[in-house]
């Protein structure tokens, strides 16, 4: 066996001589917090995302929800999500932006009247550098003011943003690399809703790059039972594929004009069941996010006893599931009852199997 060769060592350690030149050492590394994600099994807390779908699909509602879940620190998809100021380019469908809001604080039974999300109303070229640094600028100057920082930043959509051709793998590859510095410079998600091509089966619409470019990859899609929806995770760099149910609701959200009624779409608070996609790669219909696990947790910590449905809900609301609100433990209670999980006996007694 030949030996290792031997060099003339610095008085230093190697880490502060890579670090005086300029380099990240390895202890600097191994030195970070692993990070927490921004919504778990779904998004990383920094990074860069597309959400694409067909027309119809709902992009732009779900792209709306996490706005506001985020910003308001409540559950995304039955998933905990990590709180704080989110910032949307609603670059299409301006005159529904005030339905949608009110349509979401509805349905969740939220006061908006101050959340900490900033607004962008008009397309701006995202692949212009000087563009890209006074938007970086903007943010961190609120994040400075407010003391709040920016968890999510969603870019809807990229044909308003983009100033270039899609086809084009270079107008694609400035606007991507504009994602990733907008992502690292806040230290934050961005997420851009996209559409998909006549060809669902290819994904994203346009060049190769966004299916390469992108952290995540987030596909929209109706499924097999009129009016579900499906989100599938086609690419998810540092994690495995997942798919789970997307549900929409009509809510009726005040009154225009002429007095007549105002709805807008809003994304269910039933919605994100784990799909079976069938390929190996998705939990199977047993798994549970972490809200789940936890409200099972209360039953079996109640023992062979069980608990009525009512204690049940109350010790669930108790432990702080899902921000306090009542919809997620009746929501979660319902479905481990119907997936298995719970033993409901004779006298209404609810026991964890």
């Amino acid at each position: 066996m030949t030996n290792p060769t031997t060099y003339p060592m610095s008085s230093r350690p190697f880490a502060e001589d890579a670090k005086s030149c300029g380099f990240t050492s390895l202890p600097e590394v191994l030195g970070r917090e692993f990070p927490v994600d921004l919504i778990w099994d779904l998004f990383p807390q920094v990074g860069t995302a597309c959400l694409f779908g067909a027309p119809g699909t709902g992009k732009s509602f779900v792209a709306f929800n996490i706005v506001m879940s985020v910003a308001a620190g409540l559950d995304v998809l039955g998933r905990r999500s990590l709180q704080g100021m989110t910032v949307y380019l609603s670059t299409e469908g301006k005159s529904g932006l005030k339905a949608r809001a009110m349509a979401w604080a509805e349905a969740r039974g939220t006061d908006i009247s101050d959340l900490p999300v900033a607004l962008i109303e008009q397309p701006m070229n995202l692949r212009e550098k000087e563009t890209v640094a006074k938007l970086i600028d903007r943010i961190k100057q609120l994040e400075a003011a407010s003391g709040i920082p920016c968890r999510f930043i969603c870019v809807d959509t990229l044909s308003q943003c983009l100033f270039g051709d899609e086809n084009r793998q270079e107008d694609m590859a400035e606007f991507t690399g504009a994602m990733t510095r907008i992502a690292n410079a806040l230290t934050t998600q961005v997420c851009v809703v996209h559409h998909s091509g006549k060809d669902k089966s290819k994904g994203a619409r346009g060049s190769s790059v966004i299916s390469g470019n992108f952290d995540t990859l987030l596909a929209l899609e109706e499924d097999s039972d009129e009016g579900q929806f499906v989100l599938r995770t086609d690419k998810q760099k540092n994690g495995g594929k997942a798919a789970v149910s997307i549900k929409f609701e009509m809510v009726e959200c005040g009154e225009d004009g002429d007095g007549e009624p105002v709805y807008s779409l809003v994304v269910s608070g039933g919605s994100g069941e784990p799909v079976d996609i069938g390929n190996g790669s998705q939990p199977v219909s047993r798994s549970l996010t972490p809200n789940g696990k936890k409200v099972l947790e209360v039953l079996r910590a109640a023992g062979p006893d069980g608990l009525e449905l009512g204690e049940w809900r109350k010790r669930v609301r108790t432990a702080g599931i899902g921000s306090g609100r009542d919809a997620t433990a009746n929501e979660w209670t319902k479905k481990l009852v119907e997936r298995d999980f719970v033993e409901v006996r004779p006298d209404g007694k609810h026991v964890a199997k």
